[in-house]
């Protein structure tokens, strides 16, 4: 009896640690389509100031949307030290794919097919 439970809180953690994993790696693609879309960015900018216009707007929201993704990003947790995943002493690395610290692998079980 001992055992199926002790095996069950055994795939529970997992499953935590899984989840908290898919969030990391979730929010780590969002920065990356923020910055893959510059391009898009800075076209529409130039589009609207051929126009006339002002971009304040655009680029206050562009800022805004790439500060919050980014600081989103930074304060993600490792599941197994719970020190920040991609930041090691003061700046951020969304391209690592383990821990800054612990070495934790940034996929999980469930996208290695188990």
């Amino acid at each position: 009896m001992s055992e199926e439970h002790s095996s069950t809180e055994q795939q529970q953690e997992q499953e935590r640690r899984n989840r908290r994993l898919k969030e990391i790696r979730r929010a780590r693609n969002r920065l990356f389509v923020c910055f893959w879309t510059f391009p898009v960015y800075v076209v529409a900018v130039m589009r609207v100031l051929q126009a006339g216009n002002e971009t304040n707007l655009i680029m206050l929201a562009y800022m805004a949307l790439y500060a919050g993704f980014g600081v989103n990003v930074a304060s993600k947790r490792c599941p197994d030290c719970h020190e920040q995943f991609f930041v090691k002493s003061y700046f951020l690395n969304p391209f690592r794919k383990q821990c800054a610290h612990c070495g934790c692998p940034l996929k999980g079980e469930e996208s290695l097919g188990a």
